[in-house]
């Protein structure tokens, strides 16, 4: 099971009755997303390389500007054994956040932007509506900093990088897009609940 901010497999009651954005049951978004991502994945091994590398700056735009779609497929792989371990919980690093950020986006924009059959056919508890994405990520991501650009957070003071949202494992590198090492792509044990303390792991 994945750490998120807040718990993917807590039960999920749908849209939030205070608010009218729409949100699919989070654990089924991020596996439609992630199981989604193996078929592509596939069919990228039957292209040649430099048209699957063009398909995977298009699909995870951010992702592939640190890795290959050989890594790419990998932390696919990865999270998504991660995401169904019933056994073990796992923390993520700036590089799983940051993927997970492009193949979610990717979903959204073809559900938000699909025909209204499709969109029942995919998330049949939103009933047709528009996923707020910008809420699913402040409700669940840690942090969003992978996205700032590397001169602007490479001029931050260094006092500044050391405190949350900027002291997130692998967001130097992220930022950078400097490839992941073998350690970085892999998913870190969590022992015990993380819910049940009082500070999630950041």
């Amino acid at each position: 099971m994945l750490v998120f901010k807040k718990n993917l497999y807590a039960p999920f009651s749908g849209a939030y009755s205070e608010n009218p954005d729409t949100l699919p049951d989070p654990y089924g978004f991020v596996l439609h997303a992630l199981a989604s991502d193996r078929d592509i994945f596939v069919s990228l091994r039957e292209i040649d390389p430099q048209e699957a590398l063009e398909h995977c700056q298009t699909l995870y735009p951010r992702a592939s500007r640190f890795a290959t779609p050989a890594i790419l497929n990998t932390t696919s792989k990865i999270l998504l054994e991660g995401l169904v371990n019933p056994n073990r919980w796992y923390t993520m690093n700036a590089y799983h956040f940051c993927y997970l950020f492009d193949t979610l986006y990717s979903v959204v924009e073809d559900y938000n932007y699909g025909e209204i059959q499709q969109r029942f056919a995919t998330f049949p508890e939103l009933n047709g509506e528009p996923i707020n994405f910008d809420r699913f990520i402040e409700d669940y991501f840690f942090t969003t900093a992978f996205l700032i650009d590397p001169e602007r957070f490479n001029n931050m003071e260094q006092d500044a990088k050391k405190n949350h949202p900027f002291d997130f494992p692998g967001l130097f590198g992220v930022i950078n897009r400097l490839v992941p090492t073998s350690e970085e792509i892999r998913l870190v044990e969590f022992p015990g609940d993380p819910y049940a303390i009082s500070q999630i792991p950041n």
